[in-house]
């Protein structure tokens, strides 16, 4: 039992441990690079707007919270320390919005949505 024991947890350490063994990261990477920054903002902005058209439309809440999960995912590839208060603003509101619309509160979620989009345009310049 406790060689048992002995060997799991030592597996364990090998498998959490992999990436500074390998000197490889074991998760996935972020945009890493300004073009790829870049491009992230551009799609956060894209869905952002696409959000904010349905939001008005006023009927189909769940293609709202869909634009909003796009928006989430896409967010996540901004990196740099330049946009973390800046993103973290954004996906404030994007969370405001969200729960708007699970809540039914499209014309709630259209305020959160102008807002955010507000905050991309006012981003800092990636690349700095």
């Amino acid at each position: 039992m406790k060689k048992t024991m002995k060997t799991v947890l030592t597996a364990a350490i090998i498998a959490v441990s992999g990436g500074v063994i390998t000197a490889y990261p074991t998760a996935p990477l972020a945009a890493e690079t300004a073009e790829g920054v870049t491009a992230a903002i551009a799609e956060v902005k894209a869905n952002l707007e696409e959000a904010l058209k349905l939001a008005q439309e006023g009927t189909d809440p769940r293609a709202v919270l869909d634009a909003l999960g796009a928006v989430k995912q896409a967010a996540k590839e901004i990196t740099g320390d330049q946009f973390g208060m800046p993103v973290q603003r954004l996906m404030g509101n994007v969370r405001r919005a969200r729960g708007m619309a699970r809540r039914g509160d499209l014309a709630g979620a259209e305020e959160q949505i102008k807002q955010a989009l507000e905050q991309v345009k006012n981003f800092p310049v990636s690349g700095r």
